[in-house]
């Protein structure tokens, strides 16, 4: 599986078009958490909303390829996108309210404001994501992560993938034009294991 997380884009909705599309074009997650609700999420949502799912528009695909005009061409593929946007696009939940994924072995912790994290939220999580940074940080602590993918404007995305060609998760910090800043290796919950004497 492989997650994608974006930053608030507040009133900036291309900024968002374009952390989509990186995201879910090219880096073909599954998810993308978006971590607001703005003007840009509104305006987004509005932009790539349909009344026509996504099999009727796939029908009007293949029926205006065969006879549509150019224009018909490009309003239906970019009606198809759109549907493909949004049924990828998750927004995180608001605070107090948490949202957990697992990958592989690993467990995802997902809120918008790191104040409603608890002790027990983090003893039971490899990894926290949050929202309400301005910056892009990464801290690990022990077999802990927590990152934010920061505001947007910084320019940033995060990715966290269990296809990495290293094997295992990694969590890649990815500018919006694409280049991978860093990656980052998540630990496993492992094994316990005692000894008796």
């Amino acid at each position: 599986m492989r997650l994608g997380f974006i930053g608030p884009a507040e009133s900036d909705t291309a900024a968002l078009e374009r952390a989509a599309k990186l995201l879910i074009v090219d880096f073909e997650v599954d998810q993308v958490v978006y971590f607001g609700e703005d003007d840009a999420l509104r305006e987004f949502v509005g932009a790539h909303e349909s009344d026509d799912d996504g099999d009727r528009i796939e029908h009007q695909v293949a029926q205006v390829a065969a006879t549509g005009s150019p224009t018909d061409i490009e309003d239906v593929l970019r009606r198809l996108r759109g549907a493909r946007y949004l049924e990828k696009l998750r927004v995180a939940p608001r605070p107090p309210t948490r949202a957990m994924e697992m990958l592989d072995d690993r467990i995802v912790l997902i809120v918008r404001n790191k104040a409603t994290i608890s002790e027990e939220d983090v003893i039971n999580s490899n990894i926290v994501v949050y929202g309400d940074s301005h910056e892009l940080l990464f801290k690990r602590f022990g077999p802990r992560c927590f990152f934010c993918p920061g505001a947007l404007q910084g320019g940033h995305v995060g990715l966290l993938d269990d296809h990495s060609e290293a094997g295992g998760v990694v969590l890649k910090a990815i500018d919006v034009s694409g280049e991978i800043w860093w990656t980052e290796p998540i630990q496993g919950r492992g094994a316990k294991v005692m000894v008796a004497p």
